[in-house]
């Protein structure tokens, strides 16, 4: 692509030609050359009701297509407001380039309206944060932001456009992008590895979502089934093994002690397969020097999360679970007699939980329960942050992994509702589900609007307790009282052309899961954490 172009151009054309084929934004006086050109182009502008949701649905589309998700804000405000979407995508691991307008180069580092230092703003949270300063760098600028958004551990990255830089016009050619190196294969410490679990009385395998994302899920199936190795996961990482499975230990990161905790506590080697500290620390299990581990993983384990990683092997990770598949001879664990009983505990509490009545409200159980037993393998679920993360993360069973997105590295609310927009965007064959609090809900409810005029078919799961329940859970007793109003939920539904169901009885519930319209749904389900017992825990089960 040759010849005159506006900065602008040059950067829509960029993403173009390196496969983005979509941008989540709102629109500002110093975007206008850029909407022009993504107007010009064959990009997809989803217009959205905060910058915020705009970095969410960015976050959301990156983590299932595994592509970079990009959202585009004004200057100012617009660029502040996209700050905790872009964090949560980083801290999530999701490649996120962020693109935000800016005043005139000549504004700059002087104090004028609406002028903020942008790249030094977004810099603690990316990889890389970056003022285009002049036209000419456009297109190599952006390549190479996009190309660490997908590099090793991926995460966010910022380009900031000067409004005359967006206008000015450049000859620069428009180069080729360098395609991708895939991971290697490196088998130097695998055997080691492998000496060190057979030498293991009671090793188990910990994964992470980075063997999700990498789509070795199954690999990694397959060798814990080989070698016959107990399998917990993180939050992020459900789904890797189904709900009865007798090598399940379900997942870890509750914040008090759970069953899968007491199980890795009691073993002698922990296999992190994919896993990242910024989900669960590592601590929980290693820190006093008794539990060793190892490493499988793309990328280079930090040295500092509190683990005592023994050897690790960094490359290919179906190369690698593989070749240890090959190496590892049939093992028997003096503990193996425990394992089972951490599926068979927990799926014996749900089931006495499910032939109670409710009382004030739905027990977190059943609504996980009914939500499971619809599911099919091209459906999605959404987590909102708060409470109900909890639930969800050790009672809600997927289908396949991958199918439930957990917001955990920042853990920000407020993802669920926007991210289930591009979930349905970019996963047309499937459902999408979302379940979150009222707390999580309202802080972007305005685009409940987007989700109208994208008319996507999605259905939000509620579950109302006009109230933050973690956080009236960590304060205890003595702790203020945090209760909120909430609005009418179906006058609020039906202004933004929602379908509304109050779901009393789980009939209810499974009907109106059941329901398939083109049209948003909104369940409103009261859910009773009081009678649940608060916090997921093993006194619970």
């Amino acid at each position: 692509m040759t010849g005159t172009k506006t900065g602008a151009q040059a950067l829509i054309e960029t993403l173009q030609v390196s496969g983005v084929g979509t941008i989540f934004g709102v629109p500002g006086e110093e975007t206008t050359d850029l909407m022009r050109a993504i107007e010009a182009s064959g990009i997809e502008f989803v217009l959205c009701r905060h910058e915020q949701s705009a970095a969410f649905m960015a976050s959301v589309h990156a983590k299932l297509t595994g592509e970079v998700g990009v959202c585009l804000s004004t200057l100012g405000p617009g660029a502040t407001n996209l700050v905790t979407g872009v964090a949560d995508a980083h801290l999530d691991g999701a490649a996120l380039l962020a693109i935000s307008g800016q005043g005139s180069r000549d504004r700059l580092k002087r104090m004028s309206h609406q002028m903020i230092d942008l790249e030094a703003l977004f810099a603690p949270i990316t990889k890389m944060s970056r003022t285009i300063m002049n036209p000419g760098d456009v297109s190599k600028t952006v390549f190479e932001a996009l190309r660490l958004a997908l590099e090793d551990r991926r995460g966010a990255v910022h380009i900031s456009l000067p409004e005359d830089v967006a206008s000015a016009e450049t000859e620069a050619d428009l180069p080729a992008p360098e395609p991708a190196c895939p991971a290697v294969f490196d088998s130097s410490g695998l055997d080691k590895v492998a000496q060190l679990i057979n030498q293991a009385t009671a090793p188990v395998v910990l994964a992470g979502e980075r063997i999700v994302s990498a789509q070795q899920a199954d690999a990694l199936r397959r060798f814990a089934e080989r070698a016959n190795l107990p399998l917990a996961t993180s939050f992020m990482a459900k789904g890797i093994l189904p709900r009865d499975h007798n090598l399940t230990l379900y997942t870890v990161g509750q914040p008090e002690d759970d069953h899968a905790d007491k199980a890795i506590q009691k073993s002698d080697l922990v296999i992190f397969v994919g896993f990242d500290p910024v989900e669960f620390s590592p601590e929980r299990f290693c820190s006093d020097g008794e539990v060793i581990s190892v490493v499988i993983d793309t990328v280079a384990p930090r040295l500092d999360a509190g683990w005592q990683i023994a050897a690790q092997v960094i490359g290919d990770m179906r190369a690698s679970l593989g070749y240890l598949g090959e190496a590892l001879s049939s093992h028997t664990f003096d503990r193996a007699e425990e394992m089972p009983k951490i599926a068979e505990t927990l799926l014996a509490y749900e089931r006495a939980v499910l032939s109670q009545p409710s009382q004030k409200g739905f027990h977190p159980v059943q609504l996980c329960h009914e939500v499971s037993e619809i599911l099919t393998a091209e459906d999605t679920v959404l987590s909102g942050v708060g409470l109900h993360k909890l639930w969800i993360a050790r009672h809600l069973h997927p289908r396949v992994a991958g199918q439930l997105i957990i917001p955990n590295g920042l853990a920000g609310m407020g993802l669920a509702l926007p991210g289930s927009v591009a979930a349905a965007r970019c996963r047309p064959e499937g459902r999408v589900f979302v379940l979150c609090g009222d707390g999580d809900f309202m802080m972007n409810v305005q685009d409940m609007a987007t989700a109208a005029d994208e008319e996507v078919p999605l259905t939000v799961l509620l579950w109302a307790d006009q109230g933050f329940g973690l956080i009236d859970e960590h304060q205890g007793a003595q702790g203020p009282d945090f209760g909120f109003t909430n609005p009418n939920w179906e006058q609020l539904a039906k202004s933004f052309g929602w379908i509304f169901t109050h779901a009393t009885s789980r009939t209810d519930l499974a009907q109106a899961l059941k329901l398939s319209s083109k049209q948003p749904h909104l369940i409103l389900a009261p859910v009773d954490y009081e009678s649940a017992g608060g916090m997921p825990a093993l006194a619970a089960a």
